[in-house]
């Protein structure tokens, strides 16, 4: 920020750019560990990695060759507890499957430690069930919000099913299995995979 005079918006656009100069020395020191796995946690920022040419030009380099790879598309468990918080993200995240058209994506229900069960049963019911998606909608918004969250529920639906939503928290280490089996799913075991 500091050499080139910028905000931090900037600062971290311009860093997730510049990235790009230094993928052959983030390759050769991921190398000198011969991992198994390789995780990569991208800046919070969705724009950043997914939106921007960088994202999937870092995806495709740290890739190394035709290993697997994945992208875990996070749902933060206090944005979709409504309808319309819940379809938003699933158009991101459909978004982010689209960008990364190539590498699976995996989507994960984060922080449901701060859920209780039968929010977390509304949630991965909503991602199975469009039909339940859109008459929680119905019940629960109101409006313009309510108009445009059946239109796209609506998309979703004549769509069919997207990736398969796995509830997670850290905190707790819940689902941890779940979303290991996913990978491993994802995965030959025989090779070292990006993620």
């Amino acid at each position: 920020m500091n050499e080139y005079g910028l905000g931090p918006n900037g600062g971290m656009i311009l860093a997730s750019d510049l990235m790009v100069n230094y993928l052959d020395d983030l390759k050769n020191e991921i190398d000198e560990y011969n991992p198994d796995w390789i995780l990569v946690d991208t800046a919070g920022q969705l724009e950043l990695f997914a939106f921007r040419e960088t994202g999937p030009l870092i995806a495709s380099s740290l890739g190394f060759g035709s290993i697997e790879r994945s992208v875990s598309f996070l749902f933060d468990s206090n944005f979709v507890r409504r309808p319309n918080g819940f379809i938003s993200t699933l158009l991101l995240a459909a978004s982010v499957q689209f960008r990364f058209r190539d590498i699976s994506q995996i989507n994960v229900l984060s922080k449901v430690d701060l859920l209780g069960e039968d929010q977390i049963d509304m949630i991965i019911n909503w991602s199975q069930d469009f039909k339940a998606l859109e008459d929680s909608t119905n019940e629960r918004e109101s409006g313009l919000i309510r108009e445009l969250s059946m239109l796209i529920s609506e998309v979703f639906i004549q769509l069919g099913s997207t990736a398969e939503l796995i509830p997670s928290s850290i905190k707790e280490e819940n689902g941890l299995d779940l979303l290991f089996g996913s990978l491993q799913r994802v995965f030959d075991s025989d090779k070292s995979q990006f993620y």
